[in-house]
């Protein structure tokens, strides 16, 4: 996978061309990672590390400055953006204590949050997703959460997933209180035209149902392997409803 840069001045260039030289190694054995345990067989063709503007405006019009597609994929590896995207979620709360905690958490991201961004976007090659379905609203959830869990148990320190996974338990408290609940099985390509709460309270639901299932079976494989099974059974049911009935989730988030 070779690298690309999508910058305004030569400052940004060689900023972008640090960060890359700097964990070519780490991502290089996380695609080694990818490869041997969650059969990804390839990779887009280019990573393109662009500029904010570049990333939401030009390149594609979306508000988070990270994906991939079929020959590329594009991310802003720079942390004060990153902070920015993230903060963005607590614009319309009032302050609070649990505001302040987030502030505080995203005040700390360090580099390993920008690999983990990175890793969320190739975890999205792994073969074990079954994204060739006509339904697939009815498990976005999954693979979403999936990538996340994946790519954060890999570049997070432990402290780092804990502190994660925290913030992510209060924002998904901050999103009810203010606009309620409704069912995970929403998210879809809806999603995105939501403000950035709206948007990362799905991603955050996501990762967090993902956590629950690996610590009722016991591991990401296990995981899977449920996943697979009811592939094969009735995709009709969405894969949400299909967990809960199995008594493998005890609650909705």
């Amino acid at each position: 996978m070779k690298n690309s840069f999508f910058v305004d001045t030569a400052q940004e260039l060689a900023i972008y061309r640090q960060f890359a030289e700097t964990h070519q190694s780490r991502l290089a054995d996380y695609i080694t990672f990818l490869k041997t345990t969650y059969q990804v067989e390839e990779l887009p063709q280019v990573m393109v590390l662009a500029n904010h503007r570049g990333a939401t405006e030009v390149i594609h019009q979306i508000p988070i400055p990270a994906y991939t597609n079929d020959v590329r994929m594009v991310m802003t590896p720079e942390l004060s953006v990153w902070k920015e995207v993230y903060l963005a979620q607590l614009e319309n709360y009032p302050p609070s204590p649990e505001v302040e905690v987030l502030r505080q958490h995203y005040a700390k991201l360090s580099d390993n949050h920008l690999l983990q961004v990175i890793g969320h976007e190739l975890a999205h090659w792994s073969e074990l997703f079954m994204d060739d379905f006509a339904n697939y609203d009815a498990y976005i959830w999954f693979e979403e959460g999936m990538v996340e869990y994946i790519s954060r148990r890999y570049f997070l320190t432990d402290e780092e997933f804990a502190a994660e996974k925290r913030a992510n338990q209060l924002l998904v408290q901050l999103f009810q209180a203010k606009k309620g609940w409704h069912s995970l099985n929403d998210f879809g390509q809806a999603t995105y035209e939501g403000d950035m709460a709206s948007i990362f309270y799905e991603y955050w639901r996501s990762f967090l149902t993902i956590d629950q299932l690996v610590e009722t079976l016991g591991s990401v494989e296990a995981v899977f392997a449920t996943y697979q099974k009811w592939a094969e059974q009735d995709t009709t049911i969405p894969l949400l409803t299909w967990l809960m009935d199995q008594g493998l989730l005890t609650r909705a988030l």
